[in-house]
């Protein structure tokens, strides 16, 4: 009978004495500092998950914005008569190459495909010749001329450039 009552009770785990014990203060202290940082750690990650996608975004929109930069400037170069149109069918050929975009050659090819949305596409003026008229110039462009001889001192040309200056009359 003695060896019954010698022997330890069955171990469940945790000690009869720790179970009955309530938790001091600052155990509890400690628990609630540690899930207010665990629920803080979490919200700060989806913040940072969030700020992430929006880096992502704004890497893809700067990105796009260069690649448009470059092609209106190509296109500026090669003497385009509609940029907005010749923009739109290079937007398409960017879409259709998987490859990095080779955007002169892309205006090149192109200005094979379109020939009409280029300059060298437009009849050329014919040249002026010692027989042809005159080319007439703008208002504007005349008293610049003129404007420009007058500064020399000579007195015809002043003359001459406060007449092109005073209104016309009609009498």
């Amino acid at each position: 009978m003695s060896d019954e009552n010698n022997t330890p009770p069955e171990d469940s785990g945790t000690p009869a004495a720790e179970t009955t014990r309530p938790p001091t203060s600052e155990e509890i202290d400690w628990r609630a500092r540690a899930l207010a940082a665990e629920s803080r750690l979490s919200q700060l990650e989806s913040e940072a998950t969030k700020l992430r996608d929006q880096l992502a975004a704004a890497g893809v929109a700067i990105q796009k914005e260069q690649q448009a930069r470059a092609i209106d400037r190509a296109l500026t170069d090669s003497g385009v008569i509609d940029a907005e149109v010749a923009a739109l069918m290079l937007d398409a050929m960017l879409a259709a190459s998987p490859e990095p975009p080779d955007i002169p050659n892309l205006v090149q090819s192109l200005r094979t495909q379109k020939p009409f949305l280029f300059q060298s596409a437009l009849p050329r003026p014919l040249s002026p010749s010692a027989m042809s008229p005159a080319i007439t110039t703008t208002p504007s462009e005349e008293l610049d001329t003129l404007a420009t001889q007058a500064r020399t001192g000579d007195r015809r040309s002043l003359l001459a450039y406060l007449r092109a200056r005073r209104p016309a009359r009609g009498i």
